[in-house]
C-alpha cells in the first residue's frame, strides 16, 4: 500500500492497466447516468480550471492486482476509464495526441475484443489527422473506416462515446444536461494546452490513492468473488441487507435467533463465502452471480410460501410460474414483506442452511442423478444469452423435491437420492400441471412424501403408509406397486438384459423397471406393462409386454411397422366389443380414441384415468395389443344395429384408417355416433359416415338415376350402401334444371347455390330452404319434399327479381 497520492498520468506511466474480464462494462457512460456524468465531469473541470495543488481533487481509492507489470483494477475501473478518456480528449484538442499516444496505450479492456480495438484506435494519431473540430467528435469517430458498425453494439464503446460527446437529454426545466467532455469544454486550444500541462505536471490537480491487494495478503480469487458479488444497488444486495437486518431484529426479540448471526457459522458470513461458492462456477462472463443467486433463493422461498403459508394467491407476486415465468426479470422492488412472513419460522433458515451444507457434498451435477428420460434442467441457474435459465412448472416441482431431500438427509447418499428423485420425477411428469393449483397440489404431495425421502421405497410399501394429498392418485398407486415389486419380487421372470447393459451394473427388478420407464415415450409411467386384462396387477405380464412395447412404440409414438395400415389401432379396436363404454366416451374432449402420436397413446390410451378399468374403457384391448396378439377377427359389437357392425368391421378389417406419412396433421382419428349414424374422421378415403335413413334413401335414388352424387363415395355393403363423406352433396333434376342439395352429417338436407348455403342468405332465409332428414319416410317422400323446396326457392327468386 502507498500513502502517496498519484496522478493518472504518472500512474499510467508506471503500469500497463487492463480492465479484467470479471469487471462489468463501463457504466458511467450508460443512459440514465446523465447527472452522474454532469457532477463528476464538472468536478474534474473545476479542478483543472483552478489548478490549486493544495486543494487538488482527491478521488476514491483504486484497488488492484499486479502481475509482471500488468495491473488489473478490481475497484476503481469506472474512475480510471473516465480519467483515461479525459486525458485522451484533452491531448487530442491540445494537439498532443502524438506524444501522449504511447503512454495512453497502456490502458485497455480485456472484456471484449471490440473494446480493446476501439481503445487502441483512439490512440493512433493518424486516425485523427482530418479532425478539425468542425463536426461533433462522436460523429467524426463513427464515420471513420476504422470504426466498425458492429462496435455500436458493444456497451462499453457505447458508454465511452456518451462520455466523450454527451447526450441531448434535458433536465426537468428543459435544459440540456451537460454530460460529455465535448459539451463541457470549450473549443479554445490555448485552454486545452493549459489543461494538458496541468494533467501531466508533478502537481496535477486530480489525484487518487492506489492500494495493492497483495499488501493486504488477500487472494485475488477471494476478492474477485466478493467484488463480482458486491456491485452496489443490485436487487440481490438490497435483499441481502434487508435479510440480515431482519435476522438481527428477530435476534433482539428472541435470543434463539442469535445462532443465525454467529460470526463464523452464521448466515451473514455464509452468504458471502460458502454459499457463494455454489454459484461461482455458473458466473457470467463478467464474473456476476447476483442474479442467479437471487433467482435460486426466490425459487426456494416461493416453495416455502406455498408449503408453510398456503400462499396460492400471494405467491403470484413472485412471478415464478405461469405466463410470467421469467427469472431474468426478478427485481427487489416490493420490499421484504413477502419474505418476512415465511422467514418468521426458524426452521426455514435451518433448512436453508442444511440445503447448502448438503450441496457441498454432492460431487456431480444434480441433473446426473435424475432419471435418464427426465429433461435436464439447471438446479443452479445459469446465464444464457443475457438472461438466466428458468424452469417449467414440472421442473419447479422437481426443484422442490431436490431441496426437500438435501434439507432432510443426514448425509448425501447417491442411491437413496436417486430412488427419491425417481419417484419425484415420475409423479411430477405424469400429471396435468399447467395450472397454478395443480402445481401447488403436486408440491404438497412431494412435501408429504419427503418426510421419508431417505427410505421412500420402504415407506410406500409399509403398513403405515398414509397420505392426505389426492394429487396424482393413479401414478402414486403405480409407484407403490413398483416399489413392492422391487423390494419383494413376485416369482416373475425378468426381461432379457439389454445388449448394451454395463456388466458392472446389477440387472434386477429395479433396473428393469427403470429401463422400462426410459423406453419410448413412457417417461416413468408403465402401469400398462404389469396390468392384466381385468386391470389387476400381474407382474408375469411384464416381460412379454415390455418386449412387445419396444416393437410397437418409439419415442414419438408408434413405430413405422405399427403405423402402416394402422396396425396397432386396428388390433386395439378389434378387442373392443362395447360401443358406448369402450369406443365412444361421453365427453366431447375424449371422443378421439386412436392415432399415431406419443401424446395420444400415452395420455388418451395407455395411462388415461380409467384406462385400467375395464368397465370404463379398454383394459382388455390394451392387454391383448401389448401381449402381441393379432387382430381379433371374431369380434362383433354388442349392439343390435346391423349397420354398426358393418361399419366397425370395415374399420378393423380394411384399410379405411390406414396411416400415411404425408398426413402429418391428421394424427387424431375420431369415431362416434352422430344422431343415428356412425362416423370416422379423418381417414385415408375421406370421411366415413353412416346415417341409416340417409344411406338407404340415397342408395335407391342413385340406382334409379334420380340423383347424381357430387361429393362423397359409397361402399357396396348390405343391407344398404354405406356412404363415405362427412356431408353428402348431390344433384337433383326437376323440369330440366339441376339443383344442388347437401345431406349434412347432422341429418338435415340443405339447398345450395355452388358453395353457398341458401338458408343462410339474408334474402332467402325466411323461405324454408332446408329439409329435416329424420322425418323422411321413403324415397318418394324425399322427392316430394325436394320438389316443394325447389318451388319455394323459385318463388323467392321471382320475388327478388321483381323488387330489383
Amino acid at each position: 500500500m502507498t500513502n502517496e497520492a498519484t496522478s493518472f498520468w504518472k500512474f499510467i506511466g508506471n503500469y500497463q492497466i487492463e480492465i479484467p474480464i470479471i469487471q462489468r462494462d463501463y457504466a458511467q457512460g450508460r443512459l440514465g447516468k446523465e447527472y452522474l456524468r454532469n457532477n463528476f465531469l464538472g468536478n474534474l473541470k473545476q479542478a483543472l480550471d483552478y489548478q490549486l495543488p493544495e486543494s487538488a481533487l482527491k478521488l476514491d481509492f483504486v484497488y488492484g492486482s499486479e502481475d509482471e507489470g500488468k495491473l488489473s483494477p478490481l475497484d476503481g475501473q469506472q474512475r480510471l476509464t473516465t480519467l483515461w478518456l479525459l486525458h485522451w480528449y484533452v491531448a487530442l484538442r491540445a494537439g498532443k495526441l502524438e506524444e501522449a499516444s504511447v503512454r495512453l496505450r497502456n490502458f485497455t479492456y480485456e472484456t471484449r475484443i471490440s473494446s480493446r480495438e476501439f481503445c487502441r484506435n483512439l490512440c493512433i494519431p493518424q486516425n485523427f489527422e482530418e479532425y478539425e473540430g468542425n463536426i461533433g467528435i462522436v460523429d467524426f469517430i463513427t464515420s471513420r473506416t476504422w470504426f466498425y458498425s458492429s462496435w455500436k453494439q458493444d456497451p462499453t464503446i457505447q458508454s465511452m462515446l456518451r462520455m466523450i460527446g454527451g447526450t441531448k437529454i434535458n433536465d426537468k426545466q428543459g435544459n440540456d444536461i451537460i454530460d460529455g467532455l465535448e459539451e463541457l469544454f470549450d473549443a479554445n486550444k490555448e485552454s486545452f494546452e493549459s489543461y494538458w500541462t496541468a494533467l501531466t505536471s508533478e502537481n496535477a490537480p486530480i489525484v487518487f490513492y492506489y492500494l495493492n491487494l497483495k499488501d493486504f495478503k488477500l487472494t485475488d480469487d477471494l476478492y474477485i468473488k466478493m467484488n463480482a458479488r458486491g456491485k452496489q444497488l443490485t436487487s440481490f444486495e438490497n435483499f441481502k441487507a434487508d435479510f440480515i437486518g431482519y435476522i438481527e431484529d428477530k435476534a433482539k426479540e428472541d435470543d434463539t435467533w442469535g445462532r443465525f448471526l454467529n460470526t463464523e457459522k452464521g448466515i451473514p458470513i455464509k452468504l458471502d463465502t460458502e454459499w457463494t461458492d455454489v454459484f461461482w462456477k455458473n458466473r457470467d462472463s463478467n464474473g456476476d452471480i447476483d442474479r442467479i443467486y437471487f433467482a435460486f433463493l426466490n425459487r426456494y422461498f416461493l416453495n416455502c410460501a406455498i408449503i408453510y403459508n398456503d400462499a396460492k394467491d400471494t405467491s403470484k407476486e413472485w412471478k415464478l410460474y405461469g405466463t410470467v415465468s421469467d427469472d431474468s426479470s426478478l427485481r427487489y422492488d416490493n420490499g421484504f414483506s413477502i419474505y418476512s412472513s415465511i422467514l418468521s419460522k426458524p426452521e426455514v433458515l435451518e433448512n436453508l442452511s442444511s440445503l447448502f451444507e448438503r450441496l457441498a457434498e454432492v460431487k456431480e451435477e444434480i441433473s446426473e442423478y435424475m432419471p435418464q428420460w427426465f429433461c435436464k434442467f439447471d438446479f443452479i441457474p445459469r446465464y444464457t444469452e443475457g438472461s438466466i435459465s428458468t424452469l417449467t412448472q414440472t421442473q419447479r416441482v422437481v426443484f422442490f423435491g431436490i431441496c426437500r431431500y438435501l434439507e432432510s438427509c443426514t448425509a448425501f447418499n447417491e442411491r437413496r437420492f436417486g430412488r427419491w428423485m425417481r419417484v419425484v420425477c415420475n409423479l411430477s411428469e405424469n400429471t396435468t400441471i399447467n395450472r397454478v393449483d395443480a402445481m401447488v397440489a403436486r408440491l404438497k404431495l412431494i412435501d408429504e412424501l419427503s418426510k421419508h425421502a431417505e427410505d421412500i421405497y420402504e415407506y410406500l410399501t409399509s403398513e403405515d403408509f398414509e397420505i392426505q394429498s389426492k394429487a396424482s392418485p393413479e401414478q402414486l398407486a403405480e409407484e407403490i406397486a413398483k416399489a413392492k415389486q422391487i423390494l419383494h419380487p413376485q416369482p416373475a421372470r425378468l426381461p432379457e438384459r439389454p445388449m448394451d447393459w454395463d456388466d458392472e451394473k446389477d440387472w434386477n427388478w429395479e433396473s428393469a423397471i427403470i429401463e422400462a420407464e426410459s423406453t419410448a415415450f413412457f417417461k416413468g409411467a408403465i402401469r400398462f406393462l404389469f396390468k392384466d386384462a381385468y386391470s389387476g396387477d400381474d407382474w408375469t405380464c411384464f416381460t412379454p409386454k415390455f418386449a412387445n412395447s419396444k416393437l410397437i412404440f418409439s419415442s414419438d409414438g408408434l413405430t413405422l411397422e405399427y403405423k402402416r395400415e394402422a396396425k396397432a389401432n386396428r388390433i386395439l379396436l378389434s378387442y373392443c366389443d362395447q360401443w358406448w363404454e369402450q369406443i365412444q366416451s361421453y365427453t366431447y374432449h375424449d371422443k378421439y380414441i386412436f392415432g399415431c402420436s406419443a401424446q395420444l397413446w400415452k395420455g388418451n390410451i395407455l395411462t388415461r384415468k380409467g384406462a385400467t378399468d375395464n368397465s370404463l374403457l379398454y383394459a382388455n384391448a390394451i392387454h391383448h395389443l401389448l401381449s402381441g396378439d393379432s387382430i381379433n377377427t371374431m369380434l362383433q359389437l354388442k349392439d343390435p344395429d346391423d349397420y354398426r357392425n358393418i361399419a366397425f368391421d370395415k374399420l378393423v378389417n380394411t384399410n379405411i384408417i390406414e396411416w400415411t406419412q404425408s398426413r402429418v396433421k391428421s394424427d387424431r382419428y375420431y369415431i362416434r355416433w352422430t344422431h343415428d349414424g356412425f362416423c370416422l374422421y379423418p381417414s385415408s378415403e375421406g370421411v366415413i359416415l353412416t346415417l341409416g335413413n340417409r344411406d338407404a334413401l340415397l342408395s335407391k335414388l342413385l340406382d334409379e338415376n334420380k340423383i347424381a352424387l357430387l361429393h362423397g363415395a359409397m361402399l357396396d355393403t348390405k343391407p344398404y350402401k354405406m356412404f363415405l363423406g362427412w356431408n353428402i352433396r348431390f344433384q337433383y333434376e326437376k323440369e330440366g334444371a339441376l339443383y344442388l342439395f347437401q345431406w349434412q352429417h347432422w341429418n338435415w338436407i340443405d339447398m345450395y347455390e355452388e358453395n353457398k348455403r341458401l338458408c343462410e342468405d339474408e334474402r332467402l332465409k325466411t323461405h324454408d330452404l332446408t329439409i329435416d332428414g329424420s322425418k323422411i319416410k321413403d324415397e318418394n317422400d324425399l322427392i316430394d319434399k325436394m320438389n316443394q323446396c325447389i318451388d319455394r326457392y323459385r318463388d323467392a327468386k321471382k320475388h327478388i327479381d321483381q323488387q330489383n
